[in-house]
């Protein structure tokens, strides 16, 4: 019981928060948002570079790596 009490009262400082300070929350976002995008576009790289080190082995044909997904 205490931990939903605990819960609930989190949730209403969260709101109370967001509603006072809802400019600075505003610019954390803008702020965080190219930097999530470039470490998202990272990894998509990484995953990219490893599929086609474990198919470069292969003398494989692009039709032939496309059929493998």
């Amino acid at each position: 019981m205490p931990n939903i009490i605990i819960g609930l009262v989190a949730i209403a400082l969260g709101l109370w928060g967001l509603s006072v300070w809802w400019w600075s929350v505003a610019e954390l976002l803008r702020g965080l948002a190219p930097v999530v995008m470039i470490l998202f576009g990272l990894i998509a790289i990484g995953a990219g570079v490893s599929v086609v080190r474990e198919n470069g082995d292969e003398d494989a044909t692009d039709e032939e790596l496309g059929k493998g997904n």
